[in-house]
Formats: C-alpha cells, structure tokens, sequence
C-alpha cells in the first residue's frame, strides 16, 4: 500500500517537472521568433534603405507620418520583433 502511494507520488512530481519543462520551452521558443523576426526585420529594412528607388520612396513615407529621421534598420527590426512575438499567437498564419 505505501509502495503504491510512493509510486503514485513520484509519477505525479515527474509528471508536474514535465509541465513545467514545456511551458519553459514554450517561452523560449516565442522569444526566439521574436529575436529572429528582429534580425529578418533588420535585414530586409537595410536592403530597402540601400535601394536606389525604394528607400527614399519609403524613408519619405515615414517622413509624412512624422518619423523626423527615419533609420529603416531599426524600424525594420522593431517590426520584425514584433511579428515574431505574436507570430506564434496567430497560429502561423501570416
């Protein structure tokens, strides 16, 4: 009877440690989607800010909305960031 209790204990606590090894990894893995999307973010807004049309084009567009001066990096990393935070909340939709 006490064997039974100790073995029903102990698949309980092994069960409880599993738990909360994923809810961890599930963490994790939504802030390295966030810090992956930052680094795709930074990326593709230094592409567009070396384009020869495209980034004035765009770096104007900020302009209107009131961005003094726009650095299309980081405004790029900050949207990536961003998308890649909530990535895994839409389900991979997007």
């Amino acid at each position: 009877m006490l064997s039974a209790i100790i073995k029903g204990v102990s698949v309980g606590v092994v069960a409880a440690i599993t738990g909360v090894f994923a809810v961890l990894v599930g963490i994790l893995a939504i802030f390295l989607f966030a810090i992956f999307g930052a680094l795709i973010g930074a990326i593709t807004g230094w592409l567009v800010s070396i384009a020869p049309v495209l980034g004035p084009l765009v770096a104007d567009g900020f302009r209107s909305f009131g961005v003094t001066n726009p650095d299309l990096v980081a405004i790029g990393a900050a949207l990536g960031f961003v998308a890649g935070f909530f990535k895994s909340n839409l389900g991979g939709k997007c």
